[in-house]
């Protein structure tokens, strides 16, 4: 359990500031072109933000898009991780 006890509370309030920031960022609701999966991500990634001190929809769209920032750069600028581990199975002895 927390010593903070806000940050182990997560209210309704905190839910509606996930779920709005969420929808903002394009990742809530039956238009968005993300995945099932991009959405769960997203909403796990800012609850534990949420929980961690976050409290501002500004602050929580700021971390999602730090959070976007650093997970295409290897992507784009580098093998991606499922490449990578391709080669390392093939490396291993992998078919």
């Amino acid at each position: 359990m927390s010593s903070n006890p806000a940050a182990a509370h997560f209210d309704e309030v905190g839910f509606k500031l996930v779920r709005e920031v969420l929808r903002t960022a394009g990742l809530r609701g039956v238009g968005s072109d993300a995945s099932s999966d991009m959405k769960r991500d997203a909403s796990i990634f800012l609850t534990a933000e949420f929980r961690g001190g976050a409290r501002t929809k500004t602050a929580l769209l700021e971390a999602l898009n730090r959070r976007d920032s650093s997970s295409t750069t290897g992507t784009r600028f580098g093998q991606s991780s499922k490449e990578k581990a391709i080669d390392r199975w093939q490396d291993e002895g992998g078919r």
